[in-house]
C-alpha cells in the first residue's frame, strides 16, 4: 500500500496499526486534569454508577484512565 492510499483495515479491533491510545507519554500533559477525572465521573454517575466518594476510588480512576491514555514506555524498554 502506498502513502496516500486509504487504509481499510478487515480487522480494526485486533490490528495494532489501527489503535489511536494508548498515546506516546514524553512528560506531563495539561489536559489530563483534575477536572477531566471529575468529568470521567460526572459521566459515570449519569449512566448510574454510584459516585466515587473515596480517596483510593478517585486514585485508582485516575490511573486507570492514565493507563488507557498513555504508554508506559521507558527508555530501556524501548531499546
Amino acid at each position: 500500500m502506498s502513502e496516500g492510499e486509504p487504509h481499510f483495515c478487515l480487522a480494526p479491533d485486533i490490528c495494532h496499526d489501527c489503535r489511536t491510545y494508548p498515546l506516546p507519554h514524553q512528560g506531563p500533559d495539561d489536559r489530563f486534569s483534575e477536572c477531566m477525572v471529575n468529568s470521567v465521573i460526572a459521566v459515570l454517575v449519569g449512566h448510574g454508577y454510584p459516585p466515587i466518594k473515596n480517596v483510593n476510588d478517585w486514585a485508582e480512576l485516575e490511573m486507570a484512565l492514565a493507563g488507557f491514555l498513555y504508554t508506559h514506555e521507558t527508555k530501556e524498554n524501548t531499546k
